[in-house]
């Protein structure tokens, strides 16, 4: 089929990068067996130049008959290297690319463009003229360019190292010489964007020496190898990352490390070949396209798997630093022990790794709470899952107590409140479980966790205005920092448990402190009296207990409790005019006491949590090699009787 060029770029070329042009043009030199190729870029220096030429000349066989036959036709390519396409990447940019050319005794002479009909003027050569081929790439048509990095040579030498690695370190093998000269001219130059005039050039002393290793994996494929060609060197100023598959002698990007997997001051290069992958790209040699029969993900993890073992091998910063990431991973989110992936890639990408560990616990709860009935294995699995949520709410409760820990004499009970349950909010039992984590009423006793009403702001105005009716206001709006949460709603018929949390401001005055410890028993029997459901009461007063009042508490008779702090409790029963009696326990507790001992619970808790999904990832872990182990011999096994 003949060539229909303004179509067929469209087709096989939508968005091309600019760096393919030259690119496709390398490829043809090497194709004609050069081993010079000379580029120059001349410009005005604009990012939306007002002209732009660019020449590529190569020590090539030319555009002999068959070369140019090839040329002219969409035909099938001559082998698994080519793709019989590349050309097309031209006419996305330029207009117009002359084609002027030496082969033998002749010269051919042509202009490819969108009205190329596939024809050549041909005469004899210049005696003496050395064989080669010269395009001169005119008319470019687009509004701008997408970088500078386009025309600098300093970027484009990276650029085509990379992209023609494979190539290049065959011919260095093969103890062939090459030389690639990038020259840049340009009217105006950028010293922001570091665009001058200069000149680069490419030859085998760029082509790293590579070690190669080979490997197979059933996952992919039972019989095929795959080698991995790697480069791993030191130095200042080193941060190359590579990992690439090799087709038709180039390579093509495939994201298993970013920038941050290997240490500053290292570069690195992995190159992967493999039957497996031959002529497996996309027209456009831009993405690894795969057979029906392999998975893109198992391929993915088995590669990462293989690279993480040579950097392990070859960097030792690389293992030691993830052995540190890891056990903190343990410390700050057990909850997600197990879920971290244990074939890491280089340095772990924390954000990554926690990201990835927190989508896999969300698909896990989410199946369990869509299983229709709940066999062996999902209960047990259940189980699992509840343990890990459970160990997620501790350590939020862990962040509470930090919290708390910061809190000064200059802070206002209204900071403390808010952290134990927020003011001017009010939660019912529709909504317990969303809003668990606003009260922290477990601070002071676990049990309260289950109670499950907040008062809203209009009725505690009117419940503290009731309990405070006889005092008299000093100060401020005079109200007490109180909060109140019921076992259930207060204005049913049932009767109700409350616990009353009151927060003095930290200070060192004797008076104050002493006079909060006798107030308390007639502000529990206003309540009792105004609201006539309740059925017990537990009243606590947070303040500062220092030595003197220790001693009045003690000298009053006041009962001290166990606590890593100072606690004082004494039972009182009040009894209502219809002759019912309420318990009322009371305690006082200063700041460090219920810091410290919350803190200690909830130690505790999560300790014991994460001794158990420890047990269980082990567990896991140990059944996976099993299986492992297992699949391994029983392959080993059928091999062993198909040969």
């Amino acid at each position: 089929m003949e060539i229909a060029p303004q179509y067929a770029a469209k087709l096989f070329f939508s968005n091309p990068a600019f760096i393919q042009i030259y690119f496709e043009a390398i490829a043809n030199a090497l194709d004609a067996e050069s081993t010079d190729i000379h580029i120059h870029i001349a410009t005005d220096g604009k990012i939306s130049p007002q002209f732009l030429n660019i020449s590529i000349s190569d020590n090539g066989e030319g555009f002999t008959d068959e070369r140019f036959a090839r040329f002219k036709k969409l035909v099938e390519p001559q082998d698994e290297f080519h793709k019989g396409l590349g050309r097309l990447v031209f006419l996305n940019y330029f207009s117009k690319v002359e084609v002027d050319s030496v082969y033998g005794e002749f010269g051919r002479a042509f202009t490819f463009d969108n009205s190329f009909d596939g024809k050549s003027k041909v005469s004899p050569s210049v005696q003496g003229q050395n064989s080669g081929s010269t395009l001169r790439f005119n008319h470019f048509f687009k509004e701008r360019l997408k970088s500078y990095d386009d025309l600098k040579p300093g970027a484009l030498k990276g650029a085509i190292i990379e992209h023609f690695l494979p190539r290049f370190y065959e011919l260095k093998k093969l103890g062939a010489s090459f030389r690639i000269t990038l020259e840049l001219e340009t009217k105006d130059s950028n010293e922001k964007k570091d665009f001058f005039p200069d000149t680069q050039t490419i030859t085998t002393d760029d082509i790293p020496e590579f070690q190669v290793v080979a490997f197979k994996d059933e996952a992919i494929d039972t019989y095929s190898e795959i080698r991995i060609s790697y480069f791993i060197r030191s130095g200042m100023g080193e941060r190359t990352c590579l990992t690439a598959a090799c087709i038709d002698g180039r390579t093509i990007s495939l994201p298993l490390l970013n920038g941050n997997s290997i240490p500053l001051n290292y570069s690195a290069m992995f190159l992967f070949e493999s039957d497996l992958f031959a002529g497996n790209s996309d027209s456009a040699r831009q993405r690894l396209v795969l057979s029906d029969t392999i998975s893109e993900t198992t391929l993915y993890r088995v590669l990462r798997r293989e690279i993480s073992k040579i950097l392990s091998q070859e960097i030792p910063e690389v293992e030691k630093k993830n052995a540190e990431t890891r056990e903190n991973f343990e410390s700050r989110y057990p909850h997600l022990s197990g879920y971290f992936d244990e074939h890491t890639v280089g340095i772990i990408d924390k954000d990554d790794a926690i990201e990835t560990a927190q989508r896999s616990f969300f698909k896990d709860q989410k199946q369990i709470l869509e299983s229709d009935a709940l066999d062996d294995a999902t209960f047990e699995k259940s189980l699992e899952v509840s343990s890990r949520t459970l160990t997620e709410y501790i350590l939020y409760r862990e962040l509470i107590i930090k919290r708390l820990r910061s809190i000064s004499k200059e802070d206002c009970e209204t900071v403390v409140h808010n952290l134990i349950v927020p003011q001017r909010q009010r939660y019912g039992e529709d909504t317990m479980l969303n809003e668990i984590y606003n009260n922290n009423a477990w601070l002071l006793d676990d049990k309260f966790m289950t109670f499950r009403t907040i008062l809203s702001e209009t009725k505690m105005n009117e419940v503290v205005s009731a309990i405070t009716k006889e005092e008299k206001n000093e100060g401020g709006d005079g109200r007490p920092d109180i909060s109140m949460i019921f076992s259930a709603d207060p204005h049913q018929e049932e009767m109700v448990d409350v616990v009353i949390v009151e927060l003095k401001r930290k200070t060192d005055s004797v008076k104050e402190n002493t006079y909060a410890s006798t107030q308390l028993l007639q502000r529990a029997r206003n309540l009792v009296d105004h609201c006539p459901k309740i059925q017990r009461a537990w009243y606590f007063a947070v303040i500062e207990i220092d030595d003197k009042l220790d001693q009045f508490l003690q000298d009053d008779e006041w009962t001290p409790l166990y606590s890593k702090g100072r606690v004082y409790y004494r039972e009182r029963k009040l009894t209502r005019a219809d002759g019912f009696v309420v318990p009322v326990p009371i305690c006082l507790l200063s700041f460090d006491s219920v810091i410290d001992d919350a803190a200690a619970r909830n130690h505790t808790f999560l300790e014991i949590l994460k001794n158990d999904l420890k047990k269980a990832t082990e567990a896991k872990t140990k059944d996976a090699q099993n299986t492992e182990t297992t699949e391994n011999d029983e392959t080993e096994h059928d091999h062993f009787h198909t040969d």
